[in-house]
């Protein structure tokens, strides 16, 4: 040992004459050392505080020292600086013996050196780099001592570590390889994951188990030698297998991706708003706004984890096992499939959609293939006398090579190797990207939003089918025709008005005249069944979603105090001023009707749907808290009084003109369930509305329980794509079935704690008859137009 004494002086002189050294590069500031920049994760959370999501440039969330397994310390001082707690960041033991066998035994790097490398150091481009950037490793290393603990650059050290694989850090690698938190691996995990730390691209569990297995075996020898397990916990540890549960990380995996994408936007919408001083609303100290790709935020929101779970497997269900298949049959029968419109009208809705898919925005030079930016991150440039659009993002920097027109749309004609969706996972196959749009359009797609009427808090939130390959989202951002789900508005300006329920109106077409709110011709609505000539109660008559008598109510008020009703309950979709408004003609999304239904539940108060909570900094301090907006819409007795009509959609309604029990149109969500309804079965009291729309485009159901409101659409992406015949497409086939699904799921799990009972009832004396079961006699109308409360 003694011989290496003067290596051992040099460089502990070359150690202290580095600081003033004109030759290496600036230091890092006390306030770099003390706050060192990294990127963390911004985490998304559920209200039942599981992770949802995260927002990244690299996946890392930071974990303090007593969050970290006792595996995980006793593992990595034993591989990688045995004297860790004996030195103040140099190991002038292990530095001697480097230096002796000319690195080969290694020990020169100590753990607090690694930290300063991965804080502070690039890449050197040359052996006197190196030596340059090693000196700086020291400097930084014996700096980081004074100012931090030994638990605490341990903990900086494991977050710091890329672990491949998106697993930036060691609560991020713990989740991917294992599906646990840091706290939880195991010995054997534990060493796993450190014997990465020597290489982690070569000893990657994912391509070279064998490789990353025999690294851990040494890692846990390291453990035995150090005593930090014994000989026998040695031989029965290094013959198990690495028993990984890997979770692929990226944005669109896990669940409710649509939500996620929604709540993306919501984010940097909040985070880019100014005040009238042009400053940040929400900004950081210094001045600056936060960046939910490394800011490490958390981000705290009302979806309900089980509930989602349960949403998205209803909308699956439903759609794989049983509404695709019709749809795919029905579809057979057309010559120009999927659509049933002329040929050179499907024409522009493929050309249309070609111009709008990402391979033809690629390659026209508008979007970037590598990160998908568009806009002002691209720029024009020519190489090689060839134009290209390069992206300016910083983490990016990617060229794309820009088609002309008739390229694109050779390119777009030409068969080519792709991978498509169906609902039995994806297919490899050789098509046309023209023939992938037609396939594309051929699915059915759905929507489906549930939300506390209460609280206003969102709890589930199904924005399609399957967001990798149908990215739009159909809960907030589309808009569709509600058809007979808008008719509970129209009801609720008959009763808001003073008629009961139990009024009795006759079930006769009614004409709007030409000239009447801009009509070019006489209107009449008729009913399904066009069957007319005797009398029925508003409740009958909203249970059977009869056109007649909600055309009867829009004649008595006119347009304008629906579409107030309507604006107060939450709709802002455009509904313009016409008698057909009365019917859906309107297109508005589930969002809003969701919430608008939610009002009847609520007492008549309005309140908005919100799904964020609160924001909290990477340190907890809270950024922002939400609350939602409420206005009273009704008086508490007219909900009520509308809970009690629509819930006799999911009802029998006795005709007395017909001598007979009539279902509502959501009735079979009561039937027994069975093979052919197994969505059914539900006892429990429900206030729902059925919706069908013009030539079946759309499936509509709205249901509500004292606790919770759920909306469901179901439809092509394209209105001119939908079924044959009403009885397929109707929404007590489409949409309902889903609702069943979804809260058989919620009723079985006790957790939720979700109420079976009856809606509240005013705590006044209600001054409007709602039991309808007795009709009064005679089939001809001998009434007026003024409420009756017999």
């Amino acid at each position: 040992m003694l011989i290496f004494l003067p290596i051992i002086l040099f460089a502990v002189m070359m150690y202290g004459a580095a600081v003033a050294w004109p030759g290496f590069d600036p230091l890092p500031t006390f306030e770099e050392l003390e706050n060192p920049k990294s990127n963390l994760a911004t985490e998304v959370y559920t209200s039942d505080g599981k992770i949802l999501g995260k927002y990244f440039y690299q996946n890392r969330v930071n974990v303090s020292y007593d969050q970290l397994s006792p595996n995980l310390i006793k593992a990595l001082v034993s591989t990688e600086d045995e004297r860790y707690y004996e030195h103040s960041g140099i190991d002038i033991r292990g530095l001697a013996r480097a230096v002796a066998k000319f690195g080969k035994s290694g020990g020169a790097s100590t753990i607090t050196q690694q930290l300063a490398k991965m804080l502070f150091s690039d890449a050197p481009k040359g052996s006197w780099d190196r030596i340059k950037q090693k000196m700086q490793e020291w400097i930084i290393a014996a700096q980081l001592e004074r100012r931090y603990t030994k638990d605490e650059i341990i903990a900086m050290y494991f977050n710091r570590f890329d672990f491949v694989n998106n697993a930036v850090g060691i609560k991020s690698a713990s989740s991917v390889y294992f599906d646990k938190t840091p706290a939880e691996l195991s010995v054997e995990e534990s060493a796993l994951l450190v014997g990465m730390l020597k290489n982690p691209s070569l000893f990657n569990p994912l391509r070279f188990p064998d490789t990353t297995l025999h690294r851990r075996n040494v890692v846990l020898g390291q453990m035995k030698r150090n005593g930090a397990i014994s000989e026998a916990e040695f031989d029965s540890l290094k013959a198990l297998p690495m028993n990984l549960d890997y979770s692929k990380v990226d944005h669109k995996e896990g669940i409710a991706p649509y939500f996620r994408e929604i709540l993306r936007a919501e984010l940097k919408e909040i985070f880019d708003e100014k005040d009238e001083e042009g400053n940040y609303k929400l900004r950081k100290a210094d001045g600056s706004p936060y960046d939910i790709y490394k800011d490490g935020l958390k981000i705290y929101t009302t979806i309900n984890y089980k509930m989602q779970k349960y949403a998205e497997w209803a909308v699956k269900e439903h759609l794989r096992y049983q509404l695709q298949d019709d749809f795919f049959k029905d579809l057979k029968r057309r010559r120009n499939a999927p659509f049933s419109i002329r040929e050179s009208e499907s024409d522009k809705i493929m050309n249309s959609a070609m111009k709008r898919s990402e391979r033809y925005l690629i390659l026209s030079g508008k979007q970037c293939a590598n990160c998908g930016r568009r806009g002002r991150f691209l720029e024009e440039e020519v190489i090689d006398g060839k134009k290209v659009v390069r992206c300016k993002a910083e983490d990016c920097g990617h060229f794309t090579k820009l088609h002309p027109k008739d390229s694109i749309n050779a390119i777009f004609n030409r068969p080519t190797q792709m991978k498509v969706f169906s609902w039995n996972g994806e297919i490899d196959t050789v098509m046309t990207p023209m023939d992938s749009i037609r396939y594309y359009k051929s699915f059915l797609q759905s929507g489906l939003m549930t939300m506390d009427p209460h609280t206003g808090h969102i709890k589930t939130w199904v924005g399609g089918i399957d967001y990798d390959h149908f990215a739009y989202d159909h809960v907030r951002q589309g808009r569709r025709q509600v058809g007979s789900t808008f008719k509970p508005f129209v009801y609720a300006v008959a009763i808001d008005e003073g008629f009961s329920p139990c009024y009795e109106v006759p079930n006769v077409p009614v004409v709007f005249k030409k000239g009447e709110y801009g009509l070019l011709k006489d209107w009449s609505p008729k009913n399904s069944d066009e069957d007319y000539g005797y009398n029925v109660s508003l409740k009958y008559g909203l249970a059977n979603s009869m056109n007649t008598v909600t055309a009867w109510i829009m004649k008595q008020f006119g347009p304008e105090r629906v579409i107030k009703m309507a604006r107060n309950m939450g709709i802002v979709s455009p509904l313009d001023t016409v008698p057909a408004l009365a019917l859906g003609v309107a297109d508005v999304s589930i969002y809003e009707m969701v919430g608008a239904f939610s009002t009847f539940v609520n007492k008549g108060v309005w309140t908005e749907p919100i799904f964020l909570t609160r924001i909290e900094d990477k340190d907890g301090n809270i950024v922002a808290e939400y609350v939602p907006k409420t206005r009273e819409a009704l008086s508490e007795q007219t909900a009520y009084a509308m809970l009690d009509l629509l819930q006799g959609v999911t009802s029998y309604n006795y005709n007395e003109y017909k001598g007979k029990n009539v279902a509502g149109t959501g009735i079979r969500i009561k039937f027994p369930k069975s093979k052919e309804r197994p969505y059914a079965g539900i006892s429990y009291p429900i206030a729902g509305k059925t919706g069908t729309t013009q030539n079946n485009s759309d499936g509509w159901f709205i249901g509500a329980t004292p606790d919770l409101v759920t909306g469901v659409w179901v439809g092509a992406e394209d209105r001119s794509v939908r079924f044959t015949y009403t009885s397929d497409g109707q929404g007590a086939n489409t949409g309902l079935p889903i609702y069943g699904y979804f809260m058989n799921k919620v009723y079985a799990d006790s957790t939720l704690e979700v109420s079976t009972g009856n809606f509240e009832r005013p705590e006044q004396p209600l001054d409007i008859e709602l039991d309808c079961d007795v009709f009064r006699k005679g089939n001809t109308f001998e009434g007026s137009a003024e409420p009756n409360f017999q």
